[in-house]
């Protein structure tokens, strides 16, 4: 009876709990990245002040390229398990504390940008652009472009 109460205490004191296992994730920061061990490197942006709409601007605080990554499951632990595909993280100011509820989308070839605290979307070469993209019930509209290098 020791033993089982012993092994749900140290269950419960891992962190397993907070960190979904199998599932690839984003880091929030590049100090974040860096400590994962994901980060390959930084971005350049042609301007880090987007129109957003509406008279509206943004700032990119943070830009740059990581491996693909989710968390797997060791003794009691939850690890990093780095992947080789990339994906590119962005944090703004303003749209990353999700303020605008969908209303601001960022598009490129694939689709939309996924939304977590930073947006994300896969990286495939030296350069990419990125459309923001303001959604209204009844129509889209492209209000700036980003050009991304490395």
């Amino acid at each position: 009876m020791k033993f089982f109460v012993l092994f749900l205490l140290l269950l419960t004191g891992c962190d397993i709990d907070s960190k979904k296992t199998g599932i690839y994730n984003h880091s929030q920061s590049i100090k974040e990245s860096k400590q994962n061990g994901v980060f390959i490197q930084t971005l350049k942006v042609d301007n880090p002040i987007i129109n957003i709409g509406n008279n509206n601007t943004d700032t990119i605080k943070e830009i740059w390229i990581e491996h693909w990554w989710k968390y797997e499951r060791k003794i009691f632990k939850a690890v990093v398990k780095k992947d080789s595909s990339m994906q590119i993280a962005i944090l703004f100011g303003k749209l990353s504390d999700n303020s605008y509820n969908g209303s601001i989308l960022l598009e490129n070839r694939n689709g939309y940008y996924s939304w977590n605290g930073v947006l994300f979307d896969s990286f495939l070469g030296n350069a990419d652009t990125i459309y923001v993209v303001r959604k209204t019930d009844t129509e889209k509209k492209i209000v700036d472009t980003i050009i991304v290098a490395k």
